[in-house]
């Protein structure tokens, strides 16, 4: 009686393994390069942080409708009422960027603490009005501008 014997010498393949752990890296290094970019600074956006330490700055909201009117929506001001929201009309579809910039001059003059200005845009808004908007309240010196999802 015979026993068999198994056979002890083997060949592992490791070439193979060696793919996979290399693949596996670089997703790994990829993964924490992206991870590190895409980060945001959330104390810098308007209501990140807790309702104690925000003190109630003055903000001016702007909803541009379809047809180039402007809604200015002051908010947290010691403006009057009839400063505080108006609508602008505009001039063939676009919002009339000459008379934008005298009127946030004079906001801003009466209101000096007004450097925060939100846009929200409807889904047929042009992107060039948008911008045209965003440069008007720069010259007109207010710092902090955003556009509000749609």
């Amino acid at each position: 009686m015979r026993k068999n014997r198994k056979h002890l010498d083997f060949e592992v393949n490791l070439i193979p393994f060696i793919d996979l752990l290399s693949t596996c890296i670089c997703f790994l290094l990829l993964t924490a390069v992206w991870v590190s970019v895409a980060s945001i600074d959330v104390k810098q956006a308007v209501g990140g942080q807790p309702g104690d330490e925000s003190a109630k700055k003055p903000t001016m909201w702007v909803l541009m409708k379809a047809d180039g009117d402007l809604s200015f929506d002051i908010q947290n001001s010691r403006l009057p009422a009839r400063l505080a929201k108006f609508t602008l009309q505009g001039q063939a579809g676009k919002p009339d960027v000459e008379r934008i910039s005298g009127i946030v001059e004079q906001l801003k003059a009466r209101e000096p603490s007004l450097t925060t200005a939100l846009i929200q845009p409807q889904a047929v808004s042009v992107y060039e009005d948008i911008i045209d908007l965003m440069d008007q309240f720069k010259k007109a010196g207010l710092a902090d501008l955003g556009v509000a999802p749609l």
